[in-house]
């Protein structure tokens, strides 16, 4: 069957026909367990129901109110909530449409900041490898994994990665607390390099 849809590859995918908790079914009835998430988004699971029904009370009222222009109740909610939740002193919240979207707006976030410090030379991040950051070209400037970085370096200016701790794949018999003390000292050393 022939698609429209643009794919990264020419292998065909199965197709799903529903999916349901952490399964997820094909056209063919075939049940898959999906260990993603989605693409990490679904991490309560396929057709919450409760979602669901929060997310038809919701369109049942209004699908979609552009914050430049106006407020709405559920978004406030949700905002108090967090704030409640969150440290002392954090108390504003920004919502995007996802993870690509929240990456770049933290990345604007943190320019400005250092443009309001007047510290216009504030101008590198410095991520972890390996990471995936989102499909924009400012998180892919500071996705740790070069796959995904190599057809656009010509485009973009990367940053700098330093390795994520990762206890499992370092061989030794380090304690956790010496194995952090030397993933700082990696941060530190990339910090005074810049």
């Amino acid at each position: 069957m022939t698609s429209h849809l643009f794919y990264q590859t020419s292998a065909r995918r199965p197709r799903i026909a529903r999916a349901e908790g952490i399964y997820a079914w094909d056209t063919d009835g075939k049940r898959y367990i999906d260990g993603c998430s989605g693409a990490m988004i679904s991490n309560i699971g396929h057709s919450n129901p409760r979602v669901l029904a929060a997310m038809k009370r919701q369109m049942d009222k209004a699908t979609f109110a552009y914050r430049l222009h106006f407020e709405n109740e559920p978004a406030e909610t949700l905002a108090t909530r967090l704030a409640s939740l969150a440290p002392a002193g954090l108390d504003r919240v920004f919502f995007t449409s996802g993870g690509s979207e929240a990456v770049e707006s933290c990345l604007k976030l943190a320019r400005q900041y250092a443009l309001a410090c007047r510290q216009p030379e504030r101008t590198h991040i410095i991520s972890l490898y390996p990471s995936y950051h989102g499909s924009t070209l400012g998180a892919v400037a500071v996705t740790g994994m070069q796959p995904f970085v190599e057809p656009f370096r010509d485009m973009i200016r990367v940053m700098s990665t330093i390795p994520a701790g990762a206890c499992y794949l370092d061989h030794d018999d380090l304690s956790h607390e010496q194995r952090g003390l030397r993933y700082a000292e990696l941060l530190k050393q990339e910090i005074e390099r810049l």
